[in-house]
């Protein structure tokens, strides 16, 4: 699993456990046209889309998904190592 995935995969479970939305806090992260541009791109980044291509994730979108859920980064990434 590459970084991104892991961070990915983390992040839903953490919003899962949380009882949070994914949708609205992925819009609110990525500002994509619409929620469901988002959620789609989003997901990209540890699934591919139909032609094989990954999304890589940013340094910022990463520090604002951690902001989004309460974490810090690091506790995003710690929470993805021990839980995949």
């Amino acid at each position: 699993m590459s970084f991104d995935s892991i961070f990915a995969s983390a992040v839903e479970a953490i919003a899962r456990e949380q009882g949070k939305d994914l949708k609205p806090i992925v819009h609110d992260v990525m500002s994509l046209s619409t929620p469901d541009i988002s959620i789609r791109e989003f997901r990209r980044i540890s699934r591919p889309d139909k032609n094989g291509r990954y999304r890589t994730l940013t340094l910022r979108e990463g520090y604002e998904f951690a902001r989004a859920l309460g974490k810090t980064v690091d506790d995003v990434v710690a929470y993805g190592v021990t839980h995949s």
